[in-house]
């Protein structure tokens, strides 16, 4: 198959170390599933480079501005306008390719462009579904290619015809595990209130008898009390962002004792607790959105209910400390096993190929 994606243009592919892209990531996962099978081209920001793939850069550079972060509307306006110029290259250039696959934010941004080629288009939500957003999807409902990142996810969109859920997987065979021998509990990621940094760190303050570290980047206020903490707490450390797959990016997830995710929003999927968990590092998170696909409770992590707030999740580490050697070790070993069998990028590849066939056989039936 030739087969042609676009995600956006804020970074490069693959993403700058210090970027957190996690859309990014995974089709680059796919891509490197599927080139040796396929003819690959990918519309991305200049500087993009993959081997054994075709790169159209429209001789652009990454737009760094990010619209989540917005100070006003026109930078949204700017930033969506940036990734129409590929959407209408890719669109212009369609006939070269069997498929279309679209990783964009919003899902919907290229929907409307969709009967005007003859090429089959999926397009692959990464966000939640806002309630606003209804008669957009209800009017494209049957007319477009959708898929999903988790059964949570495919469940909130207010669709009739059917939605395929593909989880999403990372090469594991590249994740080394480790023993959790760090003894202390980690936050990494986007530091935003959906991610639950706010609730994060006043947990590493009321529990002061145990070790917390944050990684990551995002709203200033976190990142500046998340390192005041850092100087006033000693049981809190504050590691900044960590380059994607350096050593001390494996190193904070696998020396972890667990990692914590106390979410404020129905995350969709989530790489970074199935990257921890191909560490061998279970997951306490709070039981919103995909968690439950991810995460077996007691078995290789642990699900508490939101509303059970900062007790719950002190219950749950209080529970993991408990633990004895062999069975801390059987929760790590089964945290690592989940991901093999399930979250691999090999599944996600293969799981995807079969879509596209069955996508471009019923477009040409």
């Amino acid at each position: 198959m030739k087969i042609a994606y676009f995600i956006s243009n804020r970074s490069t592919i693959p993403s700058a170390p210090d970027q957190i892209t996690a859309s990014t990531t995974v089709v680059l996962n796919i891509i490197n599933e599927l080139k040796s099978r396929h003819e690959i081209t990918v519309y991305a920001a200049q500087g993009s480079r993959i081997d054994g793939v075709k790169v159209i850069d429209l001789g652009l550079p990454p737009f760094l501005v990010d619209s989540s972060s917005a100070s006003n509307d026109w930078i949204t306006k700017a930033v969506l306008t940036m990734k129409q110029l590929y959407i209408g290259k890719l669109f212009e250039d369609a006939s070269q390719y069997d498929i279309i696959h679209l990783h964009t934010e919003p899902s919907y941004l290229a929907m409307p462009f969709v009967p005007l080629i003859k090429t089959p288009v999926l397009i692959t939500t990464h966000n939640t579904y806002h309630p606003f957003e209804e008669p957009i999807f209800k009017h494209f409902d049957g007319h477009v290619n959708f898929s999903a990142l988790s059964h949570a996810q495919a469940k909130l969109h207010p669709l009739q015809q059917e939605v395929p859920v593909i989880y999403n997987g990372i090469p594991v065979e590249q994740f080394s595990v480790d023993n959790g021998e760090g003894n202390y509990f980690l936050f990494l990621g986007r530091m935003v209130h959906d991610k639950g940094i706010d609730t994060f760190l006043e947990l590493a303050q009321k529990t002061p008898d145990q070790r917390f570290a944050v990684s990551g980047k995002g709203e200033k206020q976190y990142e500046d009390t998340a390192q005041l903490l850092a100087r006033t707490h000693t049981n809190i450390a504050y590691k900044g962002i960590l380059h994607r797959e350096s050593k001390d990016w494996s190193e904070a997830f696998g020396k972890a004792k667990a990692l914590i995710m106390p979410l404020h929003w129905d995350e969709p999927f989530g790489l970074v607790p199935i990257e921890a968990m191909a560490h061998g590092t279970p997951v306490i998170a709070f039981n919103r959105g995909a968690m439950s696909e991810i995460i077996d409770h007691g078995k290789n992590g642990y699900l508490i209910p939101e509303a059970d707030g900062i007790q719950g999740l002190q219950k749950a580490i209080t529970h993991i400390n408990s633990l004895s050697p062999d069975a801390y070790l059987a929760l790590r070993q089964e945290a690592r096993k989940k991901i093999e069998s399930t979250f691999s990028a090999g599944t996600m590849g293969r799981n995807y190929e079969q879509l596209y066939e069955k996508i471009i056989a019923h477009q040409s039936s």
